[in-house]
């Protein structure tokens, strides 16, 4: 089932355009920082304590560079 979601959803993104997978990637990327820190901020600031906030948002902002650069 997920080979065909797979190709179904590229089948889709290549029809809808750019615009289409442009929205997609900044969803993607929302839900994946709302994961962060949602799981796994709380058992990071027990340890590394006012670094956390920083190292996130650095790490956030290296990986939208590189998406855009490529």
């Amino acid at each position: 089932m997920g080979a065909i979601a797979t190709i179904a959803g590229f089948a889709l993104a290549d029809a809808l355009g750019p615009e289409f997978r442009a929205g997609a990637s900044g969803f993607a990327a929302g839900a994946l920082l709302v994961m962060l820190v949602d799981s796994m901020v709380p058992d990071t600031q027990s340890k590394a304590k006012e670094l956390t906030g920083l190292a996130t948002v650095l790490g956030f902002a290296l990986a939208a560079g590189l998406s855009l650069g490529a």
